[in-house]
């Protein structure tokens, strides 16, 4: 198990130093014609103006974060529309309309009736198309406000031919896609093969749960990182898919968590789980009932996510100290707290930019995605050592089945395996036919030649017809020298082609070795030929039967 852990944590190692050195050495040339227009900003916030701001300043230049009903004009002359033949401008809004236009003449405007209606506008990242100019020209962005707390901090418009700030975007972001596309079709191709195994085990749906959880997790960074808009028109419903993604987490975890340490049946988790999962879907019900819009109780759900975490920690701590963990569970639950201790870093320093005391750094952003890369290893460690348990388990099942019901000399099933193949097949309104079968001479070989002999005869009998019958019925040794077939469907015909057949291996075995002198005695008989359904009388008259041809080959 180690080292099959030790292999995985190598390649989960492998695959983020991948992404980070591809990021830093892969990248397309065209991206470098794009401009960054983060400096020479004429700002005006609300009735307060500020000349050649610098975009990453403007938020320590005002003093606070923006309020509902802020209006932000924000004017940059002397950007350079020569030798672009497809410009636009790339613009990242938080809950807010806006307004662009180029030399005083609007050019694009985005969810101004959301915003005069009060309704609600959330965070995009937004290609405004402009005209083929050439020259130098003058931009202005008027930025509606309609959240307290929208900007914290501001992101610098980017210019450039579309084309090439498609690709900006993407290269910038191209650590977060790759593993959001990773999470959501990993965690689809895992629950389904979860479901294939139709199980009720604890392990079973602590996996299904996970890949749900993947999924929802691969779904919240595309929608948190903007990324889906690069791809489709979102309108405004990318922040509502953001959240609700977000809020999902800690159901889904408590579900992970439940499953995994069988929590699900005491009241305590239960009661945690259930007022944990309320406090979840409250802002999703409160904004589609238009009661509230579903980013004001972030901070409701950030207090939900570290509850969760510190009742995570108080029960497998309870349960560690106890030792009731399992090796498998502890690196499942280590990927959990990797996930959780990710976002507890992500919070701190997401209210830190909240404040104002500095712009969220990008390992913190980062650092979530990692966490659940973390999980991802976990909950394939702890897969892998399931399925090692599940197929050890089921040959050792096999080798008891197999020692339970097979004959130790012949290996061919013995009496018990008969008796349960009659009771099932008994089970069915169709006839069958049993063919009781008796060796001739086992005793006199055993007593002349030995019992070395004798067994050898059983074994080259057995042999034989296991032969004859295979894939027209089943045989078994049910005594020492007792041997049983039984014949159904197509094959009831060819009872006598099958004796004649076991026949004519022993006269032939006979001739290539005369060692030994091989023979047997045969009676069979149907169901039909019996009144009632037990089979232990179609038996006992294919008995009676071979007793009689066995007294006639004695000539009694």
């Amino acid at each position: 198990m180690c080292k099959k852990a030790l292999y995985l944590l190598i390649a989960l190692i492998a695959f983020i130093l991948m992404l980070m050195t591809a990021q830093a050495i892969i990248k397309p040339k065209r991206i470098g014609k794009v401009e960054v227009l983060q400096d020479g900003w004429y700002v005006r916030y609300n009735k307060t103006e500020y000349n050649n701001v610098k975009l990453s300043n403007l938020r320590r230049l005002i003093g606070n974060g923006t309020y509902r009903s802020d209006k932000i004009i924000m004017t940059k002359t002397g950007v350079d529309f020569t030798a672009l033949s497809d410009p636009a401008l790339m613009l990242e809004t938080k809950f807010s309309a806006f307004i662009v236009s180029i030399d005083g003449m609007e050019i694009e405007h985005k969810f101004l009736t959301y915003f005069e209606r009060d309704e609600y506008v959330g965070c995009e990242r937004n290609f405004v198309n402009m005209p083929k100019m050439s020259g130098k020209h003058e931009i202005t962005i008027e930025l509606l406000v309609g959240e307290d707390g929208a900007y914290n901090y501001f992101d610098a418009p980017v210019f450039g031919e579309y084309t090439d700030l498609f690709m900006y975007g993407i290269y910038n972001n191209m650590y977060i896609f790759i593993i959001s596309a990773f999470l959501v079709i990993f965690g689809f191709m895992f629950f389904i093969i979860a479901l294939g195994f139709e199980s009720n085990f604890p392990e079973i749906r602590m996996l299904m749960f996970s890949a749900l959880l993947f999924i929802d997790l691969g779904v919240w960074f595309l929608t948190q990182f903007k990324l889906l808009s690069l791809f489709m028109e979102t309108g405004r419903r990318q922040t509502e898919a953001e959240y609700i993604s977000l809020y999902l987490i800690v159901p889904l975890m408590y579900l992970v968590m439940g499953s995994m340490r069988n929590y699900l049946k005491k009241k305590r988790f239960l009661a945690f789980s259930a007022i944990g999962t309320l406090l979840s879907f409250l802002p999703i019900f409160l904004h589609y009932t238009g009661q509230m819009h579903i980013n004001k109780l972030l901070w409701l759900y950030q207090i939900n996510a570290l509850t969760l975490i510190v009742f995570m920690f108080f029960m497998l701590f309870g349960d560690e100290k106890n030792r009731r963990i399992s090796p498998s569970q502890r690196i499942q639950l280590a990927g959990q707290a990797m996930l959780g201790v990710a976002f507890i870093v992500n919070v701190f320093f997401y209210y830190l930019e909240v404040a104002g005391v500095m712009e969220q750094i990008m390992l913190s952003k980062k650092i979530v995605p990692v966490g659940a890369l973390c999980m991802v290893f976990s909950t394939l460690v702890n897969y892998n050592i399931y399925i090692s348990a599940s197929i050890a388990r089921k040959k050792e099942y096999q080798s008891l089945t197999h020692y339970a019901y097979a004959d130790g000399l012949t290996d061919i099933p013995n009496r018990a395996r008969f008796e349960k193949y009659l009771n099932d097949i008994s089970k069915k309104n169709a006839d069958y036919c049993i063919v009781s079968i008796d060796l001739n001479g086992l005793k006199t070989i055993n007593d002349v030649q030995g019992h070395l002999m004798g067994d050898k005869y059983i074994r080259e009998f057995a042999d034989i017809l296991e032969e004859c019958v295979a894939g027209r019925g089943f045989v078994a040794r049910t005594g020492g020298d007792e041997f049983v077939a039984v014949l159904s469907g197509d094959n009831l015909e060819k009872v006598e082609r099958v004796i004649d057949e076991v026949k004519a291996a022993l006269a032939k075995l006979n001739q290539e070795d005369p060692e030994l002198k091989r023979s047997a005695a045969f009676g069979y008989a149907y169901r039909h030929e019996t009144d009632g359904d037990s089979w232990n009388d179609v038996f006992m008259l294919a008995d009676e039967r071979m007793y009689k041809n066995k007294a006639f080959i004695k000539g009694e």
